[in-house]
């Protein structure tokens, strides 16, 4: 608590001054004061102390009597270390004495930063105690210590940092700023050589503005630096921070060229898709149509042979075409209907030729409680199986090739799932260890010389790898060198959905007939003489009349002039492509009750492109090369619901 001042004397000496204060007057003085204030007596022991002392030692604590420096512990500092007491220098010498900032810890914990001065009380020319001024420093050091922090880590800085006024002036920069100056030669020309010329302009807006200004990139030497500008909240200042990006650009140029090159490199491999489809497409299609003519068995023999090189050469680029998609990521699963069963007699069929030749057994054991309808991609589980089991055949000159298939547990996280686990094992000539870790990785085989000895790319083993993995699944391999080989794998697919079932009508497909009892009529249009030619017999072995166009100017007018049944619709063409005959046809049948079934001819394989074919109002897409079956079956199909 507070205690009323002791009267003091009024006698003044020689050179004093002509007025002292009241004792009312120091009373406000002490109580008005935003400093801590005590009185002493000679001894050091405090006589009283204003309401800042109070709040200072603690409102709870009396002091009075108590020794000032048991309570602040205050002492001056020596050079041996041992500090002396200033209160007991100040009565010794009757000089002011103060000591400099000193921490103080009060009794319940809080720590102080306090500066302290000690004054002479003198009565009669004698010293008689003290009037102590204690200042509480502790948020002012608090500031000036985050000052210093902030400037130490501007100075510490590896990145350059400059600080300007809000007429432009610049006010500071730090070492990184000037070593980097230095580093690109540019002293002579000053630190604004290393900012962007719009520099004024940047300042002012930021001010205005009141927000930051980031990532302005300068280019000065061989750096590039990507400057932010901040402004300083009221202070009518602007830090700009600098970073040298010079890695991150030449990076981020790389990526561009990388990218640049892998669309580049789309647009070739689906330019050659095209382009080998195309005389392909000629090439199966007149081996398919020589197989129904009148042939001697060595003429059948080489037909058949010329038949499976060119299946050959497609199996390659499909492959090629994977695998581009592989590598741009865009390779994605579709999902249909899946009948398992028939699903793996159409592999083993497809295969049963070569295995025939080299007199392997086929085995196919599908487990009972496997369910025979799925949903999932039957295109990929084809794929996944018919290079396998291809695989085993090729890789087995005597013995057997085993393909099973078993219910797996579904994983915990897809309950509604169903997992088989597929297993396709050979007796042919294995390999070894340091051969299966190179196994699915892109253009790897076995041995350098498995190529020259059976052919193939190297892809395939890494594109079934992907396609597990995109159904969810897993694939390993366990082999030996000379005792078979047999690979496991895991696919994820869907129950099937249930249906009800109706009455099912089946109806024989005998000639394709209009009502009106004519065959019906199907519009070619394609520029390619080859395509045009084995369309043709196509058709007219199909039992269809059949036109030819030669580009989709020609389609359109043909189109006007004649009701076809159905138009094929080369996509690639001059003059006028496909597309574009489509989207005009669509226009024109506007307000018509009849539309005319455009069938899209695309060298182009991939779900994009079916897209686009749909998207421009076609009804059905045939990838090149066609085969008589799907061209059949496309037909059959669109007619039907026409």
């Amino acid at each position: 608590m507070s205690a009323q001042p002791q009267p003091e004397s009024s006698a003044r000496g020689p050179g004093q001054m002509s007025w002292l204060p009241t004792r009312e007057d120091a009373f406000l003085l002490m109580e008005s004061s935003g400093d801590a204030v005590f009185i002493t007596d000679r001894s050091g022991r405090i006589l009283s102390l204003n309401p800042m002392a109070q709040q200072l030692v603690g409102r709870t604590r009396d002091v009075i009597g108590q020794p000032f420096q048991e309570l602040m512990d205050c002492r001056l500092p020596e050079p041996n270390g041992a500090g002396g007491a200033p209160f007991q220098q100040m009565m010794k010498t009757g000089e002011v004495t103060m000591v400099s900032p000193h921490q103080w810890m009060r009794g319940d914990g809080t720590r102080f930063e306090l500066s302290t001065t000690f004054w002479p009380r003198v009565q009669l020319a004698e010293r008689v105690g003290g009037v102590i001024v204690t200042r509480d420093l502790t948020s002012e050091m608090e500031v000036q210590r985050d000052v210093q922090r902030v400037a130490r880590l501007a100075e510490d800085s590896p990145n350059p940092i400059v600080e300007f006024d809000g007429a432009g002036g610049m006010l500071y920069a730090n070492t990184a700023m000037v070593e980097l100056l230095t580093a690109c030669g540019a002293l002579e020309r000053g630190v604004e050589a290393m900012l962007p010329p719009n520099l004024e302009m940047i300042l002012k807006d930021c001010l205005r503005t009141r927000s930051a200004t980031s990532r302005i990139e300068h280019v000065i030497a061989d750096r590039i630096l990507a400057w932010s500008f901040f402004p300083l909240g009221d202070l009518d200042q602007i830090r700009a921070y600098g970073f040298d990006v010079t890695a991150d650009v030449a990076l981020r140029r790389a990526k561009e060229v990388a990218e640049e090159s892998a669309r580049a490199k789309g647009i070739f491999l689906a330019t050659m898709s095209h382009e080998l489809r195309t005389p392909m497409n000629g090439v199966l299609g007149c081996t398919q149509l020589l197989q129904d003519t009148s042939l001697t068995d060595a003429q059948r023999q080489l037909l058949q042979t010329m038949h499976r090189s060119a299946e050959a050469l497609l199996a390659l680029v499909n492959d090629i075409l994977d695998f581009s998609k592989i590598e741009a990521g865009k390779m994605s699963l579709e999902t249909a209907d899946v009948h398992l069963r028939s699903l793996i007699d159409d592999v083993l069929t497809l295969v049963s030729e070569l295995a025939k030749k080299k007199a392997l057994e086929l085995t196919v054991d599908v487990a009972p409680d496997v369910p025979e309808s799925l949903r999932g991609d039957p295109v990929r589980l084809r794929q996944i199986l018919f290079n396998l089991v291809g695989n085993a055949i090729k890789f087995t000159e005597a013995g057997s090739v085993a393909v099973s298939v078993t219910l797996q547990p579904s994983p915990s996280h897809l309950p509604d799932s169903i997992l088989l686990g597929w297993s396709i094992a050979d007796t042919g000539i294995g390999m070894t260890d340091e051969q299966q870790t190179r196994l699915f990785q892109a253009y790897s085989q076995a041995e350098t010389s498995t190529a020259r000895n059976f052919g193939g790319t190297g892809l395939g083993l890494m594109i079934c790898r992907q396609l597990v993995e995109l159904m969810g699944g897993e694939i390993a391999v366990e082999s030996r060198a000379g005792e078979g080989t047999t690979f496991r794998y895991t696919t994820l697919v869907l129950p099937a959905i249930q249906r009800e079932h109706g009455e099912l009508v089946v109806t024989e497909i005998g000639k394709p007939e209009s009502r009106s009892g004519v065959p019906k009529r199907i519009l070619v249009a394609d520029d390619n003489e080859i395509n045009q030619v084995v369309a043709c017999k196509f058709l007219q072995k199909l039992g269809y009349e059949v036109e030819v166009v030669r580009n989709g100017r020609e389609a359109l007018e043909a189109a006007a002039r004649t009701p076809y049944d159905a138009i094929l619709m080369d996509c690639e063409m001059p003059e006028m492509d496909g597309y574009n005959a489509t989207r005009a046809i669509r226009q024109r049948e506007t307000g018509q009750e009849r539309r005319i079934p455009v069938i899209a001819l695309t060298g182009h394989a991939s779900a994009d492109d079916e897209r686009v074919c749909l998207d421009a109002g076609m009804d059905a897409v045939l990838t090149k090369p066609v085969t008589l079956p799907a061209l059949r079956g496309t037909l059959d199909r669109i007619l039907r619901r026409e």
